[in-house]
């Protein structure tokens, strides 16, 4: 297929990226939303842009929920799934993208590719979760890959003289780091995720992912730095990221476009056909446009920001009223404890006042014995 509709929801900004691999087309088609969903009273849907009139809730922060038998509460209060957000968002996307343009071969009545990205260190049960909400959501023509298998083949379509060989991701985002091991385009093995707090340098966290498959440094062709979320919008510090780990493990590092784009840029590049350009006859499929050339953020980053602030809040609640509940219970349980342990001790007493009782009559009965034996006694003699 010679067109290829990548797609990413991020925590911040969403992005659309519309490519072709076919000779002398255009340079890929941007397409950078907020990751805010607005319903209006009649159910229809928009992903980011300004506030409707005709408005009835918001949702975000539903990227890192998804899966979460909690799921995710809109501005009205009412609790939606996660999953079924995403698969909403991934629409609205879709639906922006059309008509899509007729270079590449569309116009031959050739078929587009669609590909969805996901958070590299997602298990199979919750990639499982949001697959199965995009097919409800009538999206099964929507494949899903890793954030880290589509930018690797962002970097083996784009950069690479020597396809196939191993690729480190490292995904920096507000919650932490991910390092995956990509190798002709399959994971080499689980992805890694730290948290931010007291996390070790970029570089001994690439270590330590390669220790463990027995590999060094030198068997890196590369590492892509990429970002997610607010600390994403910090160019410098991605960068800087990427210095840190060429100048440490001697190896190349480079930070992706956007650098929140590259994950839907590659995502494109699968989408179209993935094809290693110096293996072909194909030109590059070529860099996106930075950000300053689409409408992401317009106005939108303080109140991301306070939707961000509210979320962290609501689930500051959401642990209180567990701790609360759990804490509720475990004082049920133990006065449910008290109480057995009380009426024990009532039947004890209760018990051991009617063995006495017995006792009293049985020595009341021998006594009674030995004065009839004695009285018969004094009538013998």
């Amino acid at each position: 297929m010679a067109i290829g509709v990548g797609l990413r929801i991020g925590r911040v900004v969403s992005t659309a990226v519309i490519a072709s691999n076919e000779p002398g087309t255009p340079d890929p088609t941007v397409l950078a939303r907020d990751t805010v969903l607005h319903i209006d009273h009649d159910g229809a849907a928009t992903l980011g842009g300004l506030t409707h009139r005709e408005e009835a809730r918001t949702i975000a922060g539903f990227l890192p929920r998804v899966g979460e038998p909690s799921g995710v509460t809109a501005s009205d209060g009412r609790t939606y799934r996660a999953e079924d957000a995403m698969a909403t968002a991934i629409h609205c996307l879709l639906n922006e993208c059309h008509p899509l343009p007729t270079f590449g071969g569309l116009d031959r009545d050739t078929d587009p590719g669609y590909a969805a990205t996901y958070p590299s260190h997602w298990d199979p049960v919750t990639i499982a979760t949001l697959r199965a909400a995009l097919d409800y959501a009538d999206l099964r023509h929507v494949d899903l890959v890793s954030d880290a298998q589509a930018a690797a083949a962002w970097y083996a379509s784009e950069i690479s003289e020597t396809p196939g060989q191993l690729v480190g991701v490292f995904h920096l985002d507000d919650g932490g780091s991910t390092v995956t091991l990509v190798r002709s385009g399959a994971p080499a093995g689980k992805a890694y995720r730290v948290p931010t707090e007291n996390a070790p340098s970029p570089a001994a966290q690439l270590a330590t992912a390669l220790g463990a498959f027995g590999w060094m440094p030198s068997n890196l062709e590369a590492v892509v730095v990429m970002g997610d979320g607010l600390v994403a919008r910090d160019r410098t510090h991605v960068q800087a990221i990427a210095d840190s780990i060429a100048l440490k493990l001697k190896v190349r590092s480079l930070v992706g476009p956007g650098p929140e784009q590259t994950a839907a840029l590659g995502a494109a590049i699968l989408a179209a056909g993935f094809t290693h350009a110096r293996e072909t006859n194909r030109s590059r499929i070529g860099l996106p446009p930075s950000y300053e050339q689409t409408d992401v953020l317009t106005g939108g980053l303080e109140r991301l920001r306070a939707l961000e602030e509210f979320e962290d809040a609501q689930r500051a609640q959401e642990e209180a009223a567990a701790a609360k509940a759990a804490e509720d219970a475990n004082s049920e349980a133990a006065e449910e404890v008290s109480a057995v342990a009380t009426l024990t001790e009532e039947k004890s007493e209760d018990e051991g006042e009617k063995g006495l009782g017995k006792a009293g009559m049985l020595v009341l009965a021998v006594l009674v014995l030995l004065i009839v034996a004695g009285l018969v006694v004094v009538l013998t003699l």
